[in-house]
């Protein structure tokens, strides 16, 4: 359906020309084909009894080819698109227009029609990535369903009519309502996002960026791998048709667990077909051995000497490997193959192909997402992000001329340019602006007010000099690394729906051995899908409930963004943290001394934390989520000299909420014993409510366990001293403490050498390191080398 739309708005709407003059005439070959399926549509509705004309995706394809032969500024007064469906219903766009150049798109779609991304596949299923190629490829059927499941696939019915003026229609329900605005006239304008690093009108981080230099892609890599034409279709794409939508991420052999959660949340939502593009050898033989369809790309060969493990995005490997990757992306296109490309940190939640294929994003070139953090003004849809860079890391193409042609200058600008950072990204948005006066992209589509923003009616922009239309996906639906792990959006805001997605960015705690933030982060939050089974069933636990280790603070639990609500929220967040470290340390003393593995508690954070000034307390531009937050790991601990090993191993943790973890199995979270500790007076964590004589209650996380009286520790007490009052406690799986939280809480593990060897390896993982830069005192203080200033130096 989508592609045959794309097909006529190709047509009716081309790639818009550099040259101005008269208005081109009628193309009367164009007009005299489109009479001729209409007069074929005529003969087999009529004399057929109604027989549908039925094109397949080849059909179509060579339609295309004729028609773009035609193409060039066709006059159209108005066309109708009408898809009857195996169903019966019917599926119209409609397009109004004077001359070569359309002026509004009316979509009208059955009311019927499934829900958007809707997930499938279930919580219970055993099946692994270890065992994807099964899954992706299943035993052939009888060839009567082979053919009937191929026909359901790939055919399209469809029918297209020039009318005018035209009739009124039986139309059940006008759900989507927008207008296409022809492009602009493209003059030589500056392109903003450009830097000059002689010149002081941008700060001096970001002149120094600029200024430095890293030698171009060799020309040999460029001619013989890079600027290559697909001859024929490689064999590792043999699973892929014409017209299909593919599922690719790209990898190299140090990110294979960040592939398997990327397999794994693909593989549950039933998205297929999918493609890891190998970007060295020990990514590809990982994915041979599993049954995962991979090729090794061309252009690898820039790859082999990078150093790095773990290639992050300082790294001059990172700018390299865009050159790759964007060389694949320009093969599929040639294929007729609508990739949706991902980062290996990113996990599927739902499925996005509806969402992707309906309303304005129908008509995109391209489709986004963004950087942006600011929820509600990306909800508002007016350009209140767009100075705000995009990010590729979720990045939808279809294969037209337009995408076809930005793909190639992509990929050269990537590959030619010797700034050090003109990775992919940055080149994507260099590109994109080109031809805009400032940060804002001109608008494709006119969406009325009271739908703009909504499901289906998302603005459209022209890009890279208007030759390309471009989508930018919300920030709450394909969550980034803020909006998803810090806000918490979706679960604050259920009523906006479930994300798409998540892509791990504004991340911390990632060396060029491993991504250790973004692991922990996705831990957190249960959608890690590379643990083995035995991370989940075996071992012990000790548990120190979440009200155990958080302040109980008078009032409002929550914090306001006034004006000086700032100055609360830094006094509840260090008080927090001060509480929430001793705790932490104390656990993990306990569970040595136990035998056991320590569950963190929920850290509770009152302060974000960024690389910028903060708004009340808050990341600019999401100065209206809530504080406190529940904080991932890497923003409150050092992960690197948590995992180094340097200072010997730290004891075995799990993230917060483990227990609550559905492939924990109920024959740990039913084995509960439970455990009071004396305060000495300490009163600053709250009560577990069996640790108060409630009893029973409460959950796993509460130490819930029955009936069973709990045992007590004294303040002060050793490792010997828990290690004999909790022997009765031995063959629970999991034990609760309600509280560790007070600095003489636990005093040694009775041998000074032990405690000497705990201390030195605990202190620099649990010390962390966090700056607190508040623009409200900045302000207070008059503005100190604020910049900006006539005649003033920008820092």
């Amino acid at each position: 359906t989508h592609a045959f739309a794309r097909l006529v708005m190709d047509k009716a709407h081309p790639a818009p020309s550099r040259t101005t003059g008269k208005r081109k005439k009628a193309n009367w070959g164009a007009i005299a084909l489109l009479a001729f399926v209409f007069v074929s549509l005529v003969y087999l509705l009529v004399f057929r009894k109604g027989a549908a004309f039925r094109t397949n995706t080849s059909e179509l394809t060579r339609l295309r080819s004729a028609l773009d032969r035609e193409r060039e500024h066709s006059a159209l007064l108005e066309t109708k698109i009408t898809i009857l469906n195996d169903s019966g219903s019917v599926d119209i766009v409609r397009i109004r227009g004077e001359s070569d150049r359309p002026t509004a798109v009316t979509v009208v779609v059955d009311p019927e029609e499934p829900p958007i991304g809707g997930a499938e596949g279930s919580e219970g299923d055993e099946a692994s990535a270890n065992d994807y190629g099964k899954s992706l490829h299943p035993a052939k059927e009888e060839p009567e369903h082979e053919h009937e499941r191929e026909r359901e696939q790939h055919d399209v019915v469809a029918v297209v009519q020039d009318v005018s003026p035209p009739p009124p229609l039986p139309l059940k329900n006008d759900k989507y309502q927008f207008e296409v605005i022809p492009p602009p006239e493209i003059l030589s304008q500056k392109n903003v996002q450009e830097v000059d690093p002689s010149k002081a009108d941008h700060p001096k981080w970001m002149r120094d960026m600029w200024a430095e230099k890293t030698a171009a892609v060799s020309q040999s890599v460029i001619s013989d791998e890079l600027n290559t034409k697909l001859e024929s279709v490689p064999p590792e794409l043999a699973h892929v048709r014409p017209g299909d939508t593919l599922f690719v991420t790209f990898a190299t052999k140090s990110v294979e667990d960040f592939v398997v959660t990327w397999l794994e949340s693909a593989r549950r939502l039933g998205l297929e077909p999918v493609f890891v593009g190998a970007l060295d050898q020990g990514m590809y033989d990982f994915c041979k051995a599993r049954g995962v369809p991979t090729m090794l790309l061309k252009g690898n060969s820039v790859l082999r000497e990078r150093g790095a493990d773990f290639i992050k995005a300082g790294d001059g490997s990172f700018k390299k490997m865009g050159t790759v990757k964007t060389k694949f992306v320009q093969d599929l296109l040639e294929l007729g193959v609508s990739p949706i490309l991902t980062d290996a940190d990113v996990v599927w939640l739902r499925d996005p192909r509806a969402y992707f294929n309906q309303g304005t994003y129908a008509l995109a070139d391209a489709l986004v997402s963004t950087d942006c953090i600011d929820v509600p003004s990306d909800k508002r849809d007016r350009n209140g992000c767009s100075h705000v860079n995009f990010n590729t890391g979720v990045l939808h193409f279809r294969p037209t001329e337009a995408s076809k042609r930005f793909l190639q200058t992509w990929k050269t600008k990537v590959a030619t340019s010797t700034i050090a950072w003109m990775r992919d990204q940055p080149a994507f948005n260099l590109i994109t602006h080109e031809g805009v006066g400032g940060h804002s992209l001109t608008p494709a589509v006119n969406i009325p007010d009271g739908k703009r923003g909504s499901d289906g009616h998302r603005m459209l922009y022209y890009a890279a000099n208007a030759t390309m239309r471009l989508g930018v996906l919300p920030n709450w639906l394909f969550g980034n690394g803020h909006t998803y792990f810090v806000q918490w959006h979706h679960l604050s805001h259920p009523e906006d729906g479930e994300p798409f997605s998540v892509h791990l960015t504004y991340q911390y705690g990632d060396t060029g051995k491993y991504a250790y933030g973004k692991r922990e982060r996705m831990r957190q939050a249960g959608i890690w899908r590379s643990d083995p089974k035995e991370y989940f069933e075996e071992g012990k636990f000790l548990v120190i409930p979440d009200v155990g280790a958080q302040v109980q603070f008078e009032g409002d639990v929550e914090v306001g963004s006034g004006r000086n609500d700032y100055k609360e929220a830094i006094r509840r967040h260090l008080e927090e943290d001060k509480l929430r470290r001793m705790s932490v340390r104390n656990g993990l003393a306990l569970a040595k001394a136990l035998g056991r593995i320590l569950v963190l508690p929920t850290a509770r954070c009152y302060c974000d934390k960024i690389w910028n000034n903060l708004n009340g307390c808050r990341a600019p531009g999401a100065e209206t989520f809530t504080l406190p937050y529940a904080c991932p790991m890497d923003h409150i601990y050092d992960l690197p000299s948590w995992f180094s090993g340097a200072q010997g191993e730290m004891p075995e943790f799990r993230e917060p909420g483990f227990l609550e973890d559905s492939r924990v199995p109920d024959a740990v979270t039913s084995s509960v014993g439970r455990v009071v500790v004396g305060r000495n007076g300490d009163t600053r964590a709250g009560y577990p409510t069996w640790s108060l004589g409630a009893g029973g209650g409460g959950s796993v996380g509460d130490g819930d366990g029955g009936d069973e009286t709990p045992l007590n520790l004294p303040h002060g007490f050793t490792g010997p001293d828990a290690v004999a009052a909790l022997q009765g406690l031995e063959d629970k799986r999991v034990i609760a403490v309600d509280f560790l939280g007070n600095e003489g809480t636990f005093c040694g593990f009775g041998d000074h050498a032990a405690n000497v060897r705990f201390d030195k390896r605990t202190h620099g993982p649990l010390r962390g390191d966090q700056y607190y830069c508040f623009t409200e005192l900045w302000q207070d203080q008059g503005s100190p080398r604020g910049g900006g200033r006539t005649g003033e130096p920008y820092e």
